[in-house]
């Protein structure tokens, strides 16, 4: 148990106590005359009457006090702590760490595939490509097609490690596996492209690729859970590749949502597909004037 499982109890006890004493003092007063009489003995006649004079001048509207076993009642409520990251399925926790590690590594996989695109300007192999009717379009469309299948691939052996080594129920989640990791391997590489079309040399894309990939996983989730950040780091969060995917997954693994529910992570990863093939084709434009 986390040392946040052991504070969280006592923290909502405190904060419910606290409560049950400024709107219900009669309740409490009466709970702890019923708590001496047990450890200490009965009240006097006298000091009985000036508990029944005192107790009416408790409640807001001066009615009469209630007995002390309506007060062991309210304070005897039970405390439900849940785990909410183990809520569901027991391998939830499993398919959140798949899915945030599968993601960020991924980032980092298609980054350095892309570099071959620098390669081939070194050693002046593009420029030989480029006179034919390929074309830097065709060029890049092949390149996103190649490094979005082996994307998929580096998932797909990713989620099965997590099922053989940790029991994640991969194979009852098929479907909408499947339509993620496709969606998301395909707006990878077109980062990884886009990357690549901004660096010079193979040494800035590693430099490059490292700092912006690790920015956007840690807002993005998958090296901290999203849900356990602060609203404002979440919404910011949702600016990263790495939130809309993680949130796909989440859904499939963890809510058992059906694929129709995925389509605001799918739409947006498809808009992000786009946009870095713009961006990258725009980029591209240098080396064809060159």
């Amino acid at each position: 148990m986390s040392l946040g499982d052991r504070i969280a109890p006592q923290m909502v006890y405190g904060l419910l106590q606290k409560v049950a004493m400024t709107a219900a003092p009669d309740l409490m007063m009466q709970s702890g005359i019923a708590q001496f009489e047990q450890h200490a003995g009965s009240l006097t006649p006298s000091q009985r009457q000036a508990v029944d004079t005192w107790l009416p001048r408790l409640k807001p509207d001066g009615s009469a006090a209630s007995t002390a076993a309506g007060s062991r009642g309210a304070m005897g409520m039970a405390i439900d702590t849940v785990d909410v990251m183990r809520k569901g399925n027991s391998e939830s926790l499993i398919s959140f760490y798949a899915a945030g590690i599968g993601v960020m590594f991924l980032l980092f996989s298609v980054s350095g595939a892309s570099g071959s695109l620098l390669d081939e300007v070194d050693n002046g192999t593009l420029d030989r490509v480029l006179s034919t009717r390929v074309g830097m379009t065709g060029l890049l469309t092949g390149k996103w097609v190649f490094i979005a299948l082996t994307g998929m691939l580096q998932l797909t052996v990713m989620f099965l490690w997590g099922k053989v080594a940790f029991g994640l129920d991969l194979f009852h989640h098929l479907p909408g596996f499947a339509v993620m990791t496709a969606f998301t391997a395909a707006a990878a590489a077109g980062f990884g492209l886009l990357l690549a079309t901004l660096a010079r040399t193979r040494a800035q894309l590693s430099g490059m690729g490292t700092i912006v990939i690790l920015t956007m996983s840690s807002l993005g989730g998958s090296m901290f859970p999203r849900f356990l950040m602060s609203e404002n780091m979440q919404k910011l969060g949702l600016l990263t590749f790495n939130a809309w995917a993680l949130d796909g997954y989440l859904k499939v693994f963890w809510r058992d949502a059906p694929i129709w529910q995925l389509w605001p992570q799918l739409l947006v990863l498809a808009v992000l597909t786009g946009v870095f093939l713009g961006l990258a084709r725009t980029f591209a434009w240098r080396w064809e004037t060159a």
